[in-house]
């Protein structure tokens, strides 16, 4: 007795007669879920970038601010510092006139 390969008695695999159309939706089902979540994925990934970029320029503008605030206070330290030079140089001319007018108070009365 002879048994033929489609027997399923005979420990064959019958497979349907649609079964590589189910591969291939298997695998374009999987193809598609699987670009879903690379599209998901970079969306992702570019909200990130244009979140870290957004912090980058609030950072930015308020290291520009410091800055700015910064300059403009050594500009006005400059200018303290100008001022005192010239005060001190008053303060010296007037030490001196006094140091004249003392010595000229405590000389001897030319006879």
């Amino acid at each position: 007795m002879t048994q033929s390969t489609a027997d399923p008695a005979g420990g064959a695999i019958i497979l349907p007669k649609r079964a590589s159309l189910w591969a291939v939706g298997a695998v374009l089902a999987s193809a598609a879920a699987q670009l879903v979540w690379a599209g998901s994925y970079a969306a992702k990934i570019e909200s990130r970038l244009e979140d870290l970029s957004a912090s980058d320029t609030r950072i930015l503008t308020r290291l520009d601010e410091r800055y700015a605030t910064v300059s403009g206070r050594v500009e006005s330290l400059e200018r303290d510092r100008d001022r005192l030079v010239r005060l001190e140089e008053q303060v010296r001319i007037a030490t001196d006139l006094l140091r004249e007018i003392r010595q000229e108070i405590r000389a001897p009365p030319r006879r």
